[in-house]
């Protein structure tokens, strides 16, 4: 019986400990939207361990793993190694999403979105790019009213709900063995 419990305990805490997927969207103050999702933990209003990124822009998908950074003033560039600070707070933005590294590989970035804010080098700016075969597909802005971000958890289905049925069929299977044996 205790074995049970400790097993169905431990599936309720590795099922729990999964990250959250956000999706995420930007309209910039020309009406283009760039949209995607993104997994990672919500920490306030911060988003922790950012990964699986999938972007669209202009009903494009931007293709392959996409590297994420943050800005760094101090070294004028992407900072990978702090990693990109993506938050519900839109003043918080701190992120770049490119199919390249622009830091190490800039010629081959073809594709990328970045968000910035309260850079001494680059102000608060948001911009995207899409090369998908002529590069003319752009939209850049300063944050201001007529833009909007939003970031929300994606629906999905509770695991602790899963876990919690499994550990109860388990102790309804231990009950039910155990009067079989008496």
């Amino acid at each position: 019986m205790k074995k049970i419990i400790s097993a169905a305990i431990l599936v309720a805490a590795c099922v729990s400990a999964h990250a959250e997927t956000f999706n995420f969207s930007y309209t910039f103050a020309d009406g283009q939207a760039i949209s995607g999702s993104l997994s990672g933990h919500l920490n306030g209003d911060l988003v922790e361990s950012v990964s699986d990124v999938h972007i669209n822009f202009g009903g494009v998908d931007f293709s392959g793993a996409l590297f994420g950074a943050s800005w760094s003033d101090a070294a004028v560039n992407w900072n990978s190694a702090a990693g990109p600070v993506v938050s519900t707070n839109a003043a918080k933005n701190n992120f770049i999403f490119a199919d390249a590294n622009p830091q190490t590989d800039y010629a081959n970035v073809n594709n990328y979105f970045y968000f910035v804010n309260g850079s001494s080098v680059l102000g608060s700016e948001a911009f995207a790019l899409n090369c998908h075969g002529n590069c003319d597909q752009l939209a850049l802005d300063n944050p201001t009213g007529n833009a909007t971000w939003s970031l929300v958890a994606a629906p999905v289905p509770e695991p602790t709900s899963i876990a919690m049925l499994m550990a109860g069929l388990g102790v309804v299977g231990a009950v039910s063995r155990r009067r079989r044996q008496a």
